[in-house]
């Protein structure tokens, strides 16, 4: 069988870790800062990273919480503003594990169907009067898993709602930094922060395995939250933390990020002309930046047991299904059509063979 090609879980490959330089970090931070940074405590993270992200976004020290990893802090808002019977929104598709972390806290997740351009507004605003969610959950930039980023037309209109009605935003936006072409759009919270809890991760600026997150919010909810975690984990992984406050203090993060773009670049142009060249009829998502290119198959497409039928010519995929949440109108779309592709793992000629593979079974 031919080499086994993976377009699964968007992963940064191992060339992008900056191996050498976090280690002089790690070592720098622990000798420096011994005895808060091998001990307990710092609930809402290292100090020092802390000012690092309040100067960076221009919020107090005291809006900001460092947890591990961005998924870790969905969990930890969700566990605090989910009520029985509380729905949250999100848009369809969505992380696949953000909407089962929402569910394990018991809410009923709703998806509203996004365009081009990002979430259906009307679409939102009607499911919204039907009843206020207890948050509403967006990648609005290069969308995990479709690709799609917000307009700035449709993030003035997301975060008019929010404060019309009353509900929180989390934007979550770890793929922000990581833009190929054109340029950025605001953050939700630079329209206005009231209602908006913005998050992300050094998961892919850095490395996953360091598990270093973090949230912007009203200071209130950031006490609020660190409780939560307070009591479900007792203190952070300051290790890590400092770390990365070095990394940054010394200058490095945002040559890291040039490097990675370079790297990336090639790739993600070679997935945005494969699936054009080889998946004739399906609908593309061609982000300007981030890990995914996605595709909606025909529905005339031979689609059915699509995962399995892959793995036997040596490519791996993600069954679609798992990245939709309950339908907010009608039926719940079909997800063996939905394939999110990945590219930033895999080389180019890796990505054209495995989109011709993906061609060859429809």
């Amino acid at each position: 069988m031919a080499d086994t090609i993976v377009f699964t879980r968007g992963v940064p490959p191992t060339e992008a870790f900056p191996t050498d330089e976090l280690a002089q970090c790690f070592d720098a931070a622990l000798r420096a800062d011994t005895a808060v940074v091998l001990q307990y405590g710092q609930q809402p993270g290292y100090p020092a990273l802390r000012r690092q992200l309040a100067e960076e976004y221009g919020v107090a020290e005291k809006e900001v919480l460092i947890g591990n990893g961005s998924l870790q802090l969905q969990d930890l808002v969700a566990a605090y503003l989910v009520r029985p019977g509380a729905t949250v929104l999100t848009e369809q598709p969505s992380y696949d594990r953000a909407i089962g972390t929402f569910r394990r806290r018991g809410a009923k997740t709703i998806g509203i169907p996004i365009e081009p351009d990002g979430i259906d507004i009307a679409r939102l605003e009607a499911e919204v009067q039907r009843q206020v969610p207890a948050f509403l959950y967006l990648v609005p930039d290069f969308q995990n898993p479709a690709g799609a980023t917000l307009s700035l037309e449709k993030r003035r209109a997301v975060v008019d709602l929010a404060v019309r009605y009353g509900f929180w935003v989390i934007e979550d936006v770890p793929y922000r930094k990581l833009r190929y072409q054109g340029e950025d759009l605001p953050l939700l919270r630079s329209i206005d922060p009231s209602r908006i809890i913005t998050m992300s991760s050094f998961s892919k600026l850095l490395s996953p395995g360091i598990r270093v997150g973090f949230m912007l919010a009203p200071a209130e909810l950031i006490a609020a939250v660190t409780r939560t975690g307070e009591d479900t984990y007792l203190s952070p992984v300051l290790p890590t933390q400092a770390a990365v406050a070095e990394y940054i203090r010394r200058g490095w993060l945002q040559p890291n990020i040039e490097k990675l773009k370079a790297l990336y670049r090639p790739r993600w142009q070679a997935m945005v002309s494969a699936t054009r060249q080889h998946l004739a009829g399906a609908q593309i998502f061609a982000p300007d930046g981030g890990f995914f290119v996605s595709v909606m198959l025909p529905e005339g497409a031979n689609y059915a047991g699509l995962v399995a039928r892959a793995k036997d010519i040596g490519l791996v995929l993600t069954p679609g299904q798992a990245f939709f949440a309950d339908a907010d109108q009608g039926e719940l779309p079909d997800g063996e059509r939905f394939v999110r592709l990945p590219f930033c793992a895999v080389t180019p000629a890796q990505i054209d063979e495995g989109v011709r593979r993906l061609a060859s079974l429809l």
